[in-house]
């Protein structure tokens, strides 16, 4: 009996010993509403109306883990902290195969591009890394068995942990190779998209606030007064001339103010400045 833990489970691997299993079964389907049962799986899933039958569950767990393995209770106390996990339990039989696929990640800072290398053919890892990731853009290279995932955003990261928290899509176990730090540059990475965003639209508000003759930290109620006087100003019925050049540009400015006007206006609101 193997037990592994991270974020969000509970994993525990037995091999070879069905009885053991069915007894888990048996006391699951018998106390959990909240739970997957398969023929050589079951998922306890993480319900808080459940945790009081769950803490019973952990402790006979962690009693039969000590037994099987020889390890002290004291030294795996871990398990019976697991209440807000959840648990997943798989027998493994001598002859059955057990699909292992080897992932290298790596990550391209300049293209923003998570690569997973795997090290054989595997449609069905492929298929479950693209549904996982259905909201990015998911390329799979047949010719290196390569995935990249591009577009990330701040949604990506947790997600990405999860899926190598997992170690496993329909069957196939997964086993990965990345360098501790990749983390850090896909958050990093995010953050400095997020910044130059920002920044263009700065610009952008920028331009706009001149051509209002106002500043970024101007209150509305002065950007209004300048806006009814500039469009007063070049509103075309206001324009004492019949010289078509001068109608042109006075009307092209005014369209520009009334452009940055509106989006100005509808700035503040989205900021809660305006009522």
């Amino acid at each position: 009996m193997k037990i592994k833990q991270d974020k969000k489970s509970l994993n525990v691997t037995i091999s070879n010993d069905s009885q053991i299993f069915y007894y888990f079964q048996a006391l699951v389907d018998k106390n959990f509403k909240n739970k997957l049962g398969k023929k050589d799986k079951i998922v306890i899933f993480n319900d808080k109306s459940e945790w009081v039958q769950k803490r019973y569950f952990l402790k006979l767990l962690s009693r039969i883990y000590a037994k099987k393995t020889g390890k002290k209770r004291k030294k795996i106390w871990q398990i019976e902290r697991a209440i807000d996990k959840t648990i997943k339990i798989r027998l493994i039989k001598e002859k059955q195969l057990q699909k292992i696929v080897h992932i290298d990640i790596d990550f391209d800072e300049k293209k923003g591009l998570v690569i997973l290398k795997m090290d054989s053919k595997n449609r069905v890892v492929v298929r479950g890394v693209k549904n996982l990731f259905k909201n990015y853009q998911v390329f799979y290279n047949p010719s290196t068995e390569s995935i990249t995932i591009g577009d990330l955003d701040k949604e990506f990261l947790p997600i990405f942990e999860d899926f190598i928290s997992i170690g496993e899509i329909f069957d196939n176990f997964l086993r990965y190779d990345y360098k501790i730090g990749i983390f850090f540059d896909i958050d990093e990475h995010i953050k400095s998209k997020k910044t130059k965003k920002r920044k263009g639209l700065e610009i952008i508000m920028d331009e706009f606030y001149k051509l209002l003759n106002c500043d970024l930290n101007d209150p509305y109620e002065k950007i209004r007064k300048s806006y009814l006087s500039l469009a007063k100003k070049y509103h075309p019925d206001n324009i004492d001339s019949d010289n078509n050049i001068i109608l042109k540009v006075y009307g092209k400015k005014f369209q520009k103010i009334q452009k940055a006007y509106e989006t100005i206006k509808e700035y503040h609101k989205y900021s809660h400045k305006v009522a």
